[in-house]
């Protein structure tokens, strides 16, 4: 759904991993209060790089709404007088922080002590991919 005025995103990143916990894998979510959707994600490590090349996949209209993070220090990078970086006890990423642990619910993948790990980036890419496009899809049908 396109962004409307008004839009608040929230940008956060939640931890998995590939074969072995050493294989970290950080997945970088950009999510519309309004439309309870996904609007951007990435796969990758917790590093100024990925994060930059997360953000430049934010959609320039959502992009220029305003937005809430954590305060992870690479949030810093978004020089706007419209991001702000909050505490959680502020609950300005409410919102992602229960997408996030519907993720952890919906796919055994990303729950942090678990059997069923992603044994190929590949597949941990596709599963991902498969559910953010259901998720996405049940809501518009909703909005």
């Amino acid at each position: 759904m396109p962004a409307r005025t008004g839009d608040v995103l929230e940008l956060d990143e939640q931890w998995s991993f590939c074969i072995s916990k050493e294989n970290q894998i950080w997945l970088w979510i950009a999510f519309c209060r309004r439309t309870q959707q996904v609007v951007s994600y990435h796969l990758g490590e917790r590093t100024i790089e990925s994060f930059e090349k997360f953000y430049n996949q934010i959609p320039p209209e959502y992009a220029a709404c305003l937005s809430r993070s954590d305060k992870w220090q690479g949030y810093k990078r978004i020089h706007s007088w419209y991001h702000k970086r909050c505490s959680k006890k502020e609950g300005e990423t409410n919102y992602v922080e229960g997408f996030n642990n519907l993720l952890r619910q919906r796919i055994a993948r990303l729950t942090r002590k678990t059997c069923a790990f992603s044994k190929s980036i590949d597949m941990h890419k596709a599963v991902l991919k498969i559910f953010l496009y259901k998720y996405n899809n049940a809501k518009k049908s909703v909005k």
